[in-house]
């Protein structure tokens, strides 16, 4: 299992546990530049923002992208089998690059689907305010997994925006 799994897994419980309600400190863990390298081309490093965010930086240090991962903020969200889990890529700007379901429970060819229709592409280069005011409809044949990443994408976006107002 790598990292990318292990976090949108939520096998970091102490951390859902204590978004925003326990005085103590939960250390994320640091997130391979391997993983994300795919998502941009010249990541040399990530360094670990907070709950789930993860600043991409290149070799000279500077910021090129951020990764969100939905979970925890998502994990009440269900398509058909249960949590729908993304991976979130942002550019240096703050738009998004990518969204990308994780490992989850979903039936594949529903799953498929949602990939086939388009969903995911839907939000590309908005900002998270252009993406949390955007009416994306679901794919038709594929609407609870579609819900389901509506739902995580919304509630990532949501905490993200939170996070920067610290």
């Amino acid at each position: 299992m790598n990292t990318i799994q292990r976090i949108a897994g939520g096998l970091f419980v102490a951390g859902a546990l204590c978004l925003g309600s326990c005085n103590q400190s939960v250390k994320w863990p640091a997130l391979p530049v391997e993983e994300v390298a795919e998502y941009f081309d010249d990541a040399a490093k990530t360094k670990t923002i907070d709950t789930a965010c993860y600043e991409i930086q290149n070799a000279k240090g500077d910021k090129i992208g951020t990764v969100l991962f939905s979970s925890p903020y998502s994990d009440h969200v269900r398509g058909f089998n249960g949590p729908t889990p993304l991976l979130i890529a942002l550019d240096a700007e703050g738009r998004i690059k990518n969204v990308v379901l994780l490992e989850n429970q979903e039936t594949p060819r529903f799953a498929q689907r949602v990939v086939n229709g388009g969903l995911y592409e839907s939000w590309n280069g908005l900002t998270v305010d252009e993406a949390l005011a955007k009416d994306v409809d679901a794919v038709s044949g594929a609407t609870y997994t579609s819900n389901g990443v509506k739902g995580s994408l919304t509630a990532r976006l949501n905490a993200y925006q939170r996070q920067l107002k610290k």
